[in-house]
């Protein structure tokens, strides 16, 4: 079709102890070379070709201490997380202490019975724009965790140590328990605004944000990523949000998988064959009893939509819905928009929806167009049209689980297009600042889509029961 991009090595390490936890059911190894399998974990670690890379746990620049520090996902939500962060561009120690208590954190210098420590690697790479923009990165897998723990960590090493953030795992997979998450997108362009809705949603305090792609201008421009990881409202920091609550992102048509996209966000790579960035194209991961999906519809040269068509249906047929029985794809081009300035992707529809129909997925959250719309239940394709299955009803009513849910959530930021609400499949739009919270309590969902100034733009509540 060439429309969309859905599209094991062996593993070195040099045994050398790091330090111990009580409690801790491996023991730590520094990594010889890249991919490699960081402790703990169940999963290999790749990472892009870039100026220089490897591992180092003592090196200092003249400016060591980290920054950008962000939390994510690329293995199992319940037992791990990763880190990644950036430092002056001598530093290269790249350690990570953690522990249960956060006072344990803080004092700690080197592990100890309370605290362990992880190490992982480092990248160096430069601008693709300007070419002598340098950039360090650093990135920690920490595996081997309990579910639904908080966890508390800085990243560094002795002497240039971060703050000490805390973060949770997510619950034991197939788990019943409350959780939520946030969804947002196209925040580029505009920090302000951007740093204004990380402040609204950390109010909510959601386990996880889910975001449909374009949080910069330019994917390759580091410029715009420091902007955007250094974004402020007043004394609020969206850094101080992003090292504790994990962010799991779509790549948006202004990414174009760019080395700097690929470089800073730890996501699962499961990789494909015919995928790229180094199986950071396309994604899938479980939390509790729901299931998501990160696909990539806005590919460079080069790859291969068929194979992500041909993954994304094994991922979704692996579903066993008797234990997971929420399905959730997050991609950027949207399938069904009203207004804006792009209007549905008729052609991605048309290949896609079909196994968003035949797999029943609940939701498809996707961006582009800068503003908000929720479509009616959608199931089956009359040509290149939808098919309504069913209307909506007053706000704050459940609905009739008769199809697939497309939202789109792209007001984070990006100038906003105007809203048309006079296709058959929408139910509501508005141009606005807008993100979504999303709530699931076993089977039972609650969705609550709000404006910048808190007030509610749109909810959605249904139950599987």
């Amino acid at each position: 079709m060439g429309v969309l991009w859905l599209g094991c090595e062996d593993t070195d390490t040099v045994e050398q102890p790091l330090g111990s936890a009580k409690g801790a059911g491996c023991s730590e190894t520094l990594p010889s070379k890249l991919p490699y399998q960081p402790g703990c974990c169940s999963y290999q670690v790749h990472a892009p070709e870039v100026t220089e890379s490897g591992f180092d746990i003592t090196t200092l620049g003249a400016n060591p201490t980290p920054d950008h520090v962000h939390v994510a996902w690329a293995g199992p939500t319940d037992t791990t997380f990763a880190v990644n962060w950036r430092t002056d561009t001598d530093t290269k120690a790249t350690q990570l202490l953690y522990g249960t208590t956060k006072a344990d954190v803080d004092g700690a210098e080197a592990p100890s019975d309370d605290v362990k420590r992880v190490t992982g690697h480092h990248l160096l790479y430069g601008g693709l724009l300007d070419g002598i923009n340098l950039t360090r990165v650093h990135e920690v897998h920490v595996c081997g965790l309990e579910p639904s723990t908080s966890y508390f960590y800085k990243v560094g090493a002795p002497g240039a140590w971060s703050k000490t953030y805390e973060v949770a795992t997510g619950p034991t997979m197939g788990a019943t328990e409350p959780y939520s998450f946030a969804v947002m997108g196209d925040s580029r362009n505009d920090p302000a605004v951007w740093a204004q809705v990380v402040e609204a949603v950390s109010a909510h305090g959601v386990d996880f944000q889910f975001f449909t792609g374009d949080a910069v201008a330019f994917g390759s421009n580091q410029i715009d990523w420091n902007d955007w990881f250094e974004a402020t409202n007043g004394a609020f920091a969206v850094a101080d949000v992003l090292g504790s609550t994990p962010f799991m992102l779509v790549n948006g048509n202004h990414e174009n998988l760019a080395l700097n996209y690929v470089a800073q966000f730890p996501l699962p790579q499961q990789i494909t064959e015919g995928e790229l960035a180094q199986g950071e194209e396309w994604y899938s991961f479980d939390y509790g009893n729901a299931h998501f999906i990160g696909l990539n519809d806005s590919p460079p040269a080069g790859g291969s939509p068929e194979a992500q068509l041909g993954w994304l249906e094994t991922d979704l047929a692996a579903v066993d819905r008797t234990k997971t029985p929420w399905i959730f794809v997050g991609h950027h081009r949207s399938m069904y928009s009203c207004g804006g300035s792009h209007g549905s992707n008729i052609e991605l529809r048309k290949v896609v929806q079909p196994l968003m129909d035949k797999y029943e997925v609940d939701i498809v959250f996707s961006g582009h167009d800068h503003l908000y719309e929720r479509s009616r239940p959608m199931r089956g394709l009359d040509g290149d049209e939808g098919k309504v299955a069913s209307e909506q009803g007053n706000e704050g009513e459940p609905v009739e689980q008769s199809g697939t849910v497309y939202i789109v959530s792209g007001g984070a930021g990006a100038p906003l297009y105007g809203a048309d609400d006079k296709c058959a499949h929408t139910y509501i739009t508005e141009s606005t600042r807008n993100y979504s919270i999303v709530e699931i309590d076993d089977h039972e969902l609650n969705l609550v889509t709000y404006r910048l100034d808190g007030s509610k733009l749109d909810t959605l509540s249904y139950s599987k029961k």
